[in-house]
């Protein structure tokens, strides 16, 4: 009995632990839009909305809501940025980056890259 009550629980704290939800509170968006091989950067607006992520799913409450599904995690950079492949609601792939918070500011970044548009989001962890 005794083992099985301890299998049950490492079952729910490795259950537990893999499935970790995130919330980011974002400050400010950047959008650029690509042309050729330039971006153009917009000067950044102050946005306050919540991000939520988790392991398959990222979901931005904006006006209108955005919803990303995970079809590949492609793992962690050198700088602590990870990228997914995604697609949107409607279909189209992007790329999600998501960076580590930083150790002075706490800040984090958000960055959603299509073809031709990109959108950086500012925040910070709840």
């Amino acid at each position: 009995m005794k083992k099985l009550l301890f299998v049950l629980a490492l079952t729910l704290l490795s259950v537990a632990s893999y499935a970790q939800t995130k919330f980011v509170r974002t400050i400010d968006l950047t959008i650029g839009v690509r042309n050729g091989g330039k971006i153009e950067w917009n000067p950044s607006s102050k946005e306050s909305m919540l991000i939520k992520i988790d392991d398959n799913v990222m979901v931005i409450y904006s006006k209108t809501v955005q919803t990303f599904r995970v079809i590949k995690y492609d793992g962690v950079y050198d700088n602590g940025v990870s990228r997914w492949y995604c697609s949107d609601a409607e279909g189209l792939n992007c790329n999600l980056y998501i960076s580590k918070p930083d150790e002075v500011t706490s800040k984090v970044t958000i960055g959603i890259e299509y073809n031709d548009l990109l959108y950086y989001y500012t925040g910070y962890q709840e």
